[in-house]
């Protein structure tokens, strides 16, 4: 009884259900990412755009609810500004337009999916 207890509660902790919010819309943000390199259609790029705002708001609140949660400290101010980092880097490699630049998109969406896994892990309760 008590290990579906602390599954529950695992499932009702905001953060970690937050995270799991970012982790699918970060995936969808990646498919639909790949989609549009095919074909550039309006929808696409309103799914893509829509995905990535909402993913980044969630990443906001997530760190701040850390902070506030947790304090600040020399490594978790560093392990949040490294995502910050890794998702302006994306979105500067994205606005160059360059044709090159989709080969390194798809391997930076595929490190922010990574990141993403990583939220969900720490943020699950013990």
């Amino acid at each position: 009884m008590g290990a579906i207890l602390e599954l529950l509660n695992a499932f009702t902790n905001l953060t970690t259900l937050l995270a799991s919010l970012g982790m699918i819309l970060a995936t969808s943000s990646f498919i639909s990412g790949l989609q549009m390199v095919k074909g550039k259609g309006r929808v696409e790029r309103k799914i893509h755009r829509g995905n990535g705002f909402i993913a980044f708001g969630i990443f906001g609140v997530l760190a701040i609810t850390s902070f506030v949660t947790y304090g600040l400290s020399v490594w978790s101010v560093s392990g949040w500004l490294a995502g910050t980092l890794i998702i302006a880097f994306k979105l500067l490699i994205v606005h160059s337009r360059s044709r090159r630049a989709f080969k390194y998109v798809s391997w930076l969406g595929a490190s922010l999916i990574t990141m993403w896994l990583y939220l969900v892990y720490i943020h699950i309760p013990l």
